[in-house]
């Protein structure tokens, strides 16, 4: 007993507990030289049948796979929905929970995507219908670009690990927070055959600041007189009375952001218009574009609809420099080739 004991691992009761299973099931020591599957493997259990047969299993992975609601649902409501078709008509949420495991489902944080109305949809078609036709020459000439967020010192999202109560200091479920922890923004861009400049955005100085003041005053100078040529020509002649006169007060010229005056917002610390156009198109994009110019006469800059990029100041800097910007359709991400390779 003491060997069976040493190379089964189990204790001498269990192993005299198995030894009377087998004789009540017709082993005999001294007639049978072999000990059958019969005489030791479990007997059927008796009590109360599984409510989760395979049919309501289907149930349940179907009533989930409906929609994004159901999608939602926690188990006590599933539960509610498929009880009547379980044996006695109920069946726990605890239940459900296991169905769901046993399946492969786990509660999961969505995954979030701007929201899209039917313009938005009926852009992005556009969009695509405009471009089904171009070729791998077309597509090398576009130069991609965009801004993503990250973290230094840390994890970007929420995390979540496999432990039990007891784990919760060991050292595989532990996250380190370093110190200097920051989330900034990185702007890149890449063409088919270039890798384009690239970025990181500080916090804004108060000397950078200053010298924004100092550049808008001396732009915004130069610009009235050309903004107030513009809106006499395209305010109608009848409203400033030179044929005959009409009800209403005459229009009276105001240098404001409405008639073209570039002012700058105040924000804390974002990215806007003139950071980007002083930091990253006149420094950086600019040149990249001269550069691909160069091999390639057609380039196109891409760039989304971010409020810093449709700035009026900007389209009128692709004007003076000739260069093409791809029309952009309202949120998408997806359609832009730089997505997939920021992380």
């Amino acid at each position: 007993m003491a060997q069976i004991v040493k190379d089964t691992g189990y204790t001498e009761r269990t192993i005299y507990g198995i030894q009377k299973k087998a004789r009540d099931r017709g082993y005999n020591p001294s007639k049978d030289t072999k000990i059958f599957l019969r005489y030791v493997e479990d007997a059927p259990r008796v009590g109360r049948p599984k409510k989760a047969t395979p049919e309501l299993e289907e149930e349940v992975i179907k009533t989930i796979s409906k929609n994004s609601t159901t999608r939602e649902l926690s188990t006590a409501n599933i539960a509610e929905i498929v009880g009547p078709l379980a044996k006695g008509g109920t069946i726990s949420a605890r239940t459900i929970h296991r169905i769901l495991r046993r399946r492969g489902y786990k509660p999961c944080k969505p995954t979030a995507k701007p929201g899209l109305t039917k313009e938005a949809k009926l852009a992005r078609l556009k969009w695509c219908l405009d471009h089904k036709d171009w070729t791998l020459e077309d597509w090398k000439n576009v130069i991609w670009s965009d801004e993503t967020s990250v973290t230094w010192g840390g994890q970007r999202g929420r995390i979540r690990v496999w432990r039990k109560e007891s784990e919760a200091y060991n050292h595989h479920c532990i996250r380190r927070r370093w110190k200097g922890f920051k989330q900034f923004m990185f702007w890149g861009c890449f063409s088919y055959d270039k890798r384009g400049p690239c970025h990181i955005w500080e916090d804004e100085t108060d000397k950078e600041k200053e010298e924004a003041k100092e550049w808008l005053k001396k732009k915004n100078a130069e610009l009235e007189l050309i903004c107030k040529e513009e809106w006499e020509l395209t305010t109608p002649m009848r409203r400033l009375r030179i044929t005959r006169n009409f009800r209403g007060t005459k229009p009276k010229w105001r240098w404001c952001e409405k008639t073209g005056k570039l002012e700058r917002k105040a924000s804390r610390g974002g990215i806007d218009w003139y950071r980007y156009y002083r930091v990253i198109f006149e420094k950086k994009l600019l040149p990249f574009t001269k550069e691909c110019e160069a091999t390639r006469p057609n380039t196109i800059v891409q760039e989304d609809n971010a409020s810093c990029h449709a700035h009026k100041h900007q389209g009128r800097v692709y004007n003076f420099w000739k260069i093409i910007k791809m029309l952009w359709p309202a949120n998408s991400p997806d359609i832009n080739a730089i997505e997939p390779y920021w992380f």
